[in-house]
């Protein structure tokens, strides 16, 4: 149990940043607040460029990853999410297993199938060559062929009999973000956990299933969340924050879209 303003909650609190909306050192020093005020991780997103998220231009993503794990020294650092469709499955696994190493077992890998290529947030690939499948299965088929290679990968750093690959430390927790049954059910089988955003309209009902489709003898599913900042939502004991412990979620991750405000994370 994590302890807010004196008072007792199972859920732990995460924060996200914008790089669509706030330049690379209010993003390092808004980080290294975040670190200071407690929170749990730091996540970043996948995005190739800033009009899709309400900004001028974008990071890349794990260059951002790479540059606040050697910024930071205690709060974990993730991707939210990394979209399997935006580099080879292998590039992936490389890029976060060096994640892992860069930051001495600080890193959560957060992943993606990726929107519909007819979606506001499939015009950044339209416009580089980037190819989005129309299928929804085959999105997600897509996200268990990067879980196979990441496991080929990391297991002695050789794939088809080349070796080297980066091998990470620890292996990084693995969540994949789902709007559907069906992925997260893939992912309760083959990840440590999911991410629903908050106002899902079956976002109770994808949590269950979720739950009981955890084969026996793994771990507890590990359910994160996101919700945008808010003044409620920094108060333990809200009525949002209550359903999130009562609904056993885990980690809630707090984001915000607009200019980053250290003050407004202070817990």
């Amino acid at each position: 149990m994590a302890r807010l303003h004196g008072k007792l909650t199972n859920v732990i609190l995460d924060v996200q940043f914008n790089a669509a909306t706030t330049p690379w050192p209010e993003l390092r020093d808004a980080v290294l607040a975040a670190q200071e005020a407690g929170y749990g991780v730091a996540w970043v997103l996948d995005h190739l460029a800033g009009q899709v998220m309400r900004g001028d231009q974008m990071l890349e993503c794990f260059t951002w990853v790479g540059a606040l794990a050697a910024s930071t020294t205690t709060i974990g650092i993730g991707t939210l999410v990394a979209n399997v469709w935006n580099r080879p499955v292998a590039v992936l696994a490389a890029a976060a297993a060096s994640a892992q190493i860069i930051s001495n077992g600080r890193f959560w890998l957060g992943i993606g199938a990726g929107a519909s290529p007819a979606s506001p947030f499939g015009a950044e690939h339209a416009a580089v060559g980037i190819a989005l499948h129309p299928d929804m299965a085959r999105r997600h088929a897509r996200v268990q062929e990067f879980i196979d290679m990441s496991r080929t990968m990391w297991a002695a750093g050789e794939v088809n009999g080349v070796t080297g690959f980066p091998i990470p430390p620890t292996t990084p927790p693995m969540i994949v973000g789902v709007n559907s049954v069906a992925l997260a059910t893939l992912a309760a089988r083959e990840t440590d956990g999911i991410n629903i955003r908050w106002n899902h309209p079956r976002f109770e009902a994808i949590i269950e299933a979720a739950r009981e489709a955890r084969p026996e003898g793994m771990a507890p599913l590990l359910v994160t969340t996101w919700e945008p900042w808010s003044e409620e939502l920094m108060d333990a004991g809200s009525p949002q924050r209550e359903l999130y412990t009562k609904l056993a979620v885990d980690r809630l991750i707090v984001v915000q879209f607009d200019r980053a405000d250290p003050s407004k994370i202070v817990l």
